[in-house]
């Protein structure tokens, strides 16, 4: 299902054609789906080594890249902690990536955390926002804990 784009609205991708085939959310897992913000600067080399391990391809963005890398890591039987740190280690760019999957969902930011990041939890929920007026509507939020996400570091929650 690579490049399939789910409920909710798209967001036009900055490193590809700007079309419906290249916004956001992309999902390239049974369950995987992926928003990302930023740039990555080696995913044509990632494009043609998960192109070897059997991963396909839709379109050129480079956040189908990271949602086919963070796919490839979970069916390789890692957690989406796990994958996260591996893409760490594997990305090169400047990102904030959001994934989720049926079982929860993981945030990562680059080293750098030059992209827009806010998080807010709650005993109910776990939200995140570029801003905080996408989260200030959400119910509870006065009492959320409110926090921009550590660069470098994998926040996930799975069930």
């Amino acid at each position: 299902m690579a490049g399939s784009h789910g409920i909710g609205h798209t967001r036009m991708a900055t490193e590809s054609a700007v079309t419906t085939m290249g916004a956001h959310r992309f999902s390239t897992g049974a369950d995987q789906c992926l928003a990302h913000n930023g740039s990555l600067s080696n995913h044509n080399r990632l494009r043609r080594q998960l192109s070897r391990r059997g991963r396909h391809f839709e379109t050129e963005n480079d956040s189908e890249v990271a949602a086919a890398f963070l796919s490839d890591r979970m069916a390789a039987g890692r957690g989406i902690g796990a994958a996260l740190e591996d893409a760490l280690g594997a990305l090169d760019g400047f990102y904030t990536f959001v994934v989720g999957t049926a079982r929860g969902f993981g945030v990562l930011r680059d080293p750098v955390a030059c992209k827009p990041a806010l998080m807010a939890e709650t005993a109910d929920y776990v939200a995140f926002g570029s801003e905080y007026r996408a989260l200030a509507v959400l119910p509870g939020i006065g009492a959320a804990r409110v926090w921009e996400p550590a660069p470098a570091t994998v926040y996930s929650w799975e069930r």
